[in-house]
C-alpha cells in the first residue's frame, strides 16, 4: 500500500507530513558508497545508535540519541523528499552501522521509545547533536545563522565532568600550521578577536613577518582538520615554534552533546530529563 501523508500525533494534534509509506511505516533512503538502500525507520535508528556511540553507554543516553536519530532523519526525509535519496551514511548526515544494530541495549533504546520525537509548537524540532559540547552548548545563530528557540548557547557542567573531550591539546610546528592555511612566512602574533556567547572563536587574527590574516574559527578547523582541531572553544598560544591549542569538547557544540548525554544518566537523569535540558521547550510526540 502507498499514501503519501503521514499522521504524526502530538498530544491529541494529528498532523500529515509529505512521507511515503509502505504499509504503514517509515522508510529511510539511504546512500552509501553510491548506492541507494531503503530499510524501515525504527530498524534505521538502531543503525545510527551503533554508529554514533557505543552500546556499552548507559540505558538512557541511549534512548536519548534514539529520540534525536528519529527526528533527525525525519526531518530531512521531509526536507529532502523529492531527491534520490533521504540521508547518506556518514558524519555529513548521520553515521549508519548495521552491524552492531542487533545488540540488545541498541534494540532495547530503539523499542523502549519506538515512534516518539521532538516537537516544538506542533512541529518537528530541528535537533542537532554533536560528540561533546565542552563546557558550553553553542547557539544554531552563531554556528549557522539561524536563532531556534531551544538551541541557544547553555552552560553544560556534565560535557566538563565527562571522561572524554572535556579538554584536549594541540600542538603544532608553526611551518606545518601555516603550510596548512596555506600562508607563507613566520607566525609573528596570533590574537583572537571576537567570541561567541559560549566562548567560542568567531575571529582569529594570524600576523606573519609578512602580512597579517584573519580566519573564523570554523573556516581554521576546515583547514586544519575536524580530527584535530576538535572544536573553536580554545585558546592559542606560540611556544617554542609550537602553535599550541588548549581546547573543550567535539563538534560544533549544537543541541544535544553525546557525552554530556552519557554523564547525565550515569548521576541518574532519564532520558526526557536529558532532551529536556539540551532542547529546552520541546515536548515529546509520537508518529503514529
Amino acid at each position: 500500500m502507498l499514501n503519501n501523508k503521514l499522521p504524526f500525533l502530538f498530544a491529541g494534534l494529528i498532523l500529515f507530513l509529505p512521507f511515503r509509506l509502505f504499509g504503514q511505516e517509515v522508510w529511510v533512503k539511504i546512500l552509501h558508497n553510491g548506492t541507494i538502500n531503503e530499510i524501515e525507520l525504527e530498524e534505521y535508528v538502531g543503525g545510527v545508535l551503533a554508529g554514533e556511540i557505543s552500546p556499552s553507554w548507559p540505558l538512557e543516553s541511549l534512548k536519548a540519541m534514539a529520540v534525536c536519530a528519529r527526528t533527525f532523519a525525519l526531518n530531512k526525509i521531509v526536507d529532502r523528499f523529492n531527491r534520490s535519496y533521504h540521508l547518506a551514511d556518514n558524519f555529513f548526515d548521520q553515521v549508519y552501522e548495521s552491524r552492531r544494530s542487533q545488540m540488545e541495549p541498541i534494540q532495547r533504546a530503539v523499542s523502549d521509545t519506538k515512534s516518539e520525537v521532538l516537537i516544538y509548537n506542533e512541529e518537528l524540532a530541528q535537533v542537532h547533536y554533536g560528540a561533546s559540547s565542552g563546557n558550553c552548548t553553542a547557539s544554531s545563530f552563531s554556528v549557522w545563522g539561524k536563532d531556534v528557540p531551544y538551541l541557544k548557547a547553555i552552560p553544560d557542567p556534565y560535557s566538563s565532568r565527562a571522561e572524554k573531550y572535556s579538554s584536549w591539546t594541540l600542538s603544532l610546528d608553526t611551518s606545518d600550521f601555516l603550510n596548512l592555511l596555506h600562508i607563507r612566512g613566520k607566525v609573528k602574533e596570533m590574537t583572537v578577536l571576537s567570541r561567541d556567547e559560549s566562548g567560542r572563536v568567531n575571529d582569529l587574527k594570524i600576523s606573519t613577518n609578512n602580512k597579517s590574516y584573519t580566519f573564523s574559527g570554523k573556516r581554521l578547523r576546515e583547514l586544519l582538520g575536524f580530527d584535530r582541531l576538535h572544536s573553536t572553544l580554545f585558546e592559542v598560544n606560540l611556544k617554542n615554534e609550537q602553535v599550541v591549542f588548549t581546547g573543550q569538547g567535539w563538534g560544533h557544540g549544537v543541541g544535544l552533546s553525546q557525552w554530556g548525554a552519557k554523564k547525565m544518566a550515569e548521576e541518574g537523569f532519564d532520558y526526557k530529563q536529558i532532551l529536556n535540558f539540551y532542547f529546552p521547550g520541546t515536548v515529546l510526540g509520537v508518529i503514529q
